[in-house]
């Protein structure tokens, strides 16, 4: 197991060795979007589709073996990756987005009848709260928010307080895309446990930073994207505890989520199958496993030691720039810090520095209620940070905001 060293680490990640026009390289800091991809996952994607281009769980031949081989070793290793009990609580989908829509609707055939109230926190990226409004619309249940404090966190009282014996589900990010807030999840499941609610996990930012073991957590179901974790685009999974899986019903229908099929009726097949209907992409799940090996490599504490480190120097370096803002304080954050800077857009921030070949985001971050919460209309400018982000790009960063604040000084 490797020690962690960023400096060492870009020389495997091809894309950050972009440079602009101006010979600048880049410096990305939208990893809260999507991360960007080491060579061997890179690799992987090219040599399936050379050497072993087929479909799984269909063929008899050697590529279809092989892909489904590799395939189903990527389930192994994810539910390692998270700390399932077996391989078969692991369920591939397109992202974090279906993987939470598609929990939404089988979790509300099941379970959710009229009057019953979904609890979501005042944190959550808008696919994690569109969807059970979706199910209020459908099913008559009552979506009811958990807000945040000023400083953008949940309170553990606030929550006893809200819980009824009517909230079947707890909907909660583990980090907030827009401040980086990391609750205190064990806790929070805890209390919504003792209510009898179950809880769904948002875990899309956190795979990349913080070591996952859903066991140790105790949620019901939790939700990523590869994408947000060094691998592919286009695929994402679900966890949920087997007894809860094996109690829900298909989301899709067609090849594979069937055990035999007549012309009136068809019997289900067990999970994972159950839920993976057609033909999935064989490709980026393979790439998503090759991604886990790659973080799979390091030592973790040193990882998130290291992380925390950069955010910290970007928290101090920002705040010593006049007229520059952060937005939430919370207690316990990952990874990420938004701000505004005065008078200035926050669009306009990113555009001018992407002038100096650095990328990051602003806006929204598709939390529309939170933007409200902390009165930030406009949106704000959001740093994201991944494993290969080093201080030098945030003095970078530092130097392309005082040419936009001397751009809009004079």
């Amino acid at each position: 197991m490797q020690v962690f060293n960023a400096q060492r680490i870009r020389e495997d990640f091809p894309a950050l060795s972009f440079c602009n026009a101006k010979g600048q390289r880049i410096v990305y800091l939208d990893n809260s979007a999507t991360t960007q991809k080491p060579r061997c996952v890179i690799e992987a994607l090219v040599d399936f589709y050379q050497h072993m281009n087929a479909n799984v769980h269909r063929s008899f031949y050697e590529w279809g073996n092989r892909a489904t081989e590799a395939y189903e070793h990527t389930r192994v290793s994810l539910s390692k990756f998270i700390g399932a009990q077996h391989p078969e609580e692991v369920i591939f989908t397109r992202g974090a987005t279906e993987s939470i829509n598609c929990l939404a609707d089988i979790i509300g055939q099941r379970y959710f009848q009229q009057g019953d109230e979904v609890l979501v926190s005042e944190l959550e990226h808008h696919s994690n709260l569109i969807p059970w409004q979706m199910q209020q619309k459908k099913r008559g249940i009552q979506v009811k928010g958990w807000p945040v404090d000023a400083d953008g966190n949940l309170e553990i009282s606030a929550l006893q307080t809200l819980l009824t014996p009517r909230t079947k589900l707890l909907a909660v990010t583990q980090v907030s895309n827009v401040l980086g807030t990391t609750p205190n999840l064990k806790e929070i499941i805890a209390c919504a446990h003792a209510n009898g609610t179950l809880v769904l996990v948002d875990g899309a930012q956190a795979l990349a930073h913080l070591k996952i073991n859903v066991q140790d957590m105790d949620c019901d179901f939790y939700a990523g994207s590869s994408h947000k974790m060094y691998g592919p685009m286009g695929v994402g999974f679900f966890y949920g505890k087997r007894k809860w899986l094996e109690a829900l019903p298909p989301y899709h229908g067609g090849g594979t989520m069937m055990e035999s099929v007549f012309m009136d009726s068809f019997t289900e097949a067990g999970v994972p199958k159950r839920f993976e209907a057609g033909t999935p992409p064989v490709a980026d799940v393979i790439g998503l496993g090759k991604a886990i090996a790659y973080l799979q490599q390091f030592d973790w504490q040193s990882l998130m030691r290291y992380e925390e480190a950069v955010i910290a120097y970007a928290e101090r370096t920002l705040c010593a720039i006049p007229g520059v803002r952060l937005i939430g304080h919370p207690e316990t954050k990952t990874a990420i810090v938004s701000f505004l800077v005065d008078k200035i857009h926050p669009h306009d921030v990113a555009t001018i520095v992407n002038n100096q070949n650095i990328a990051l985001r602003a806006g929204h971050h598709c939390c529309q209620p939170l933007m409200h919460r902390l009165g930030c209309r406009g949106g704000v400018v959001r740093v994201s940070l991944g494993m290969y982000n080093t201080f030098e790009d945030i003095d970078r960063l530092a130097e392309a905001i005082d040419v936009a604040l001397t751009v809009f000084k004079s």
